[in-house]
């Protein structure tokens, strides 16, 4: 297949990092799978993201108008013109396939697939499938999943794993970062807190609440990633001694600090904490588009990589109960960072790209 692929990752984050990723491969053995170029096709408005700012390959910069509101009767119209423009951008670009990262961005690389008879693959993060991968998937060549679908969702395609960014990966795989945790020890117990890339407010309150429980302070030393728009107000509401952080380029010293994270349950962060072998607290984002957060934390509780906090205040109440818990009981963190690494698929980008472009099943 000569010709140019090109991967629709707008949106967030989520959308984006196993975009960047799945670029990485593709901009390296570009030859080999087929292509004589590589493009990632996103928003103006990432032009900001971290990952976008020294990509792997040339960006196409799009303005699709997002779904919804009052919109939605005349979208039609306002979708026309950018729709016309990534058309002709495409055929310039000579594009001959298009991985569809999920989020209403990839709309317009999507339908110029099944447009223009091009081949079209797309890529799945969470348990519940988006309403871009159900629309679309009939028409597409195949489906790469990140984590097994819930149940009642029947979709053909293989479940591979989160394409993980190269910067992320950790130096020494099969990392155990739980193995000095000995119990009796007095050793601390390092949490890192992550409220994803706008923050979260619950998140924040609900870690300064549980340090003021003089065992957990004893006990537990905390790293919270605020976000950028909540880090002065943590900063000031912050009694106890904790270390605040309003964002992190470069994750991976985070991770490798890290005994345990508190998070939501975002399909990346998920993954990035999967390859460290780290266990998690997660409680889900409740507004997340068809509750997807809470079925991947129900999934990873299941598996026993995480327990869940399905709770939408910041009472600690749960969280200080959990923390209470393993506090002298650091084998429990050393076993569910063994399953959270046996989830773990530190090559499942290079291993989707493979089964896009190689694999004839």
């Amino acid at each position: 297949m000569k010709g140019s692929v090109i991967i629709a990752a707008g949106g967030t984050g989520g959308h984006i990092s196993p975009g960047v990723a799945l670029a990485e491969v593709l901009s390296e053995k570009a030859k080999q799978f087929g292509f004589d170029s590589v493009y990632i096709h996103s928003l103006v408005r990432n032009k900001n993201n971290p990952d976008l700012l020294n990509p792997p390959c040339e960006v196409v910069w799009h303005n699709i108008p997002q779904l919804g509101g009052l919109k939605t009767i005349i979208y039609p119209f306002l979708f026309l013109y950018p729709f016309l423009k990534t058309v002709l951008t495409f055929r310039k670009l000579k594009i001959n396939a298009v991985i569809g990262m999920g989020g209403y961005s990839s709309l317009p690389a999507i339908l110029y697939a099944i447009l223009f008879r091009k081949a079209l693959y797309l890529c799945e993060q969470n348990c519940v499938p988006g309403k871009i991968t159900r629309v679309f998937a009939r028409f597409a060549n195949k489906v790469a999943f990140s984590f097994p679908l819930e149940e009642g969702y029947l979709i053909p395609g293989k479940t591979i794993g989160n394409p993980i960014r190269k910067r992320v990966i950790p130096e020494h795989l099969n990392i155990r970062q739980n193995e000095n945790l000995h119990e009796g020890k007095k050793n601390t117990i390092n949490v890192l807190v992550l409220g994803g890339s706008q923050g979260a407010r619950q998140l924040n309150q609900m870690i300064l609440k549980a340090m003021e429980n003089p065992d957990i302070a004893s006990k537990y030393k905390f790293r919270l990633l605020t976000g950028t728009n909540l880090y002065e107000e943590t900063k000031t509401k912050a009694k106890e001694e904790a270390e605040i952080i309003s964002y992190a380029n470069d994750m991976k010293p985070n991770y490798e600090w890290a005994n345990l994270v508190v998070a939501r349950s975002g399909a990346g962060v998920v993954a990035e904490c999967l390859v460290f072998g780290l266990p998690m607290i997660l409680i889900p984002y409740p507004f997340a588009a068809d509750n997807h957060q809470k079925a991947n934390a129900n999934y990873l509780e299941k598996e026993g990589a995480a327990v869940t906090i399905h709770s939408t205040s910041d009472d600690p109440t749960p969280l200080v109960q959990f923390l209470l818990l393993w506090k002298d009981h650091s084998e429990v963190l050393r076993e569910m960072g063994h399953v959270s690494l046996a989830l773990s698929n530190v090559n499942a980008a290079y291993q989707t790209v493979t089964y896009f472009f190689h694999d004839s099943h």
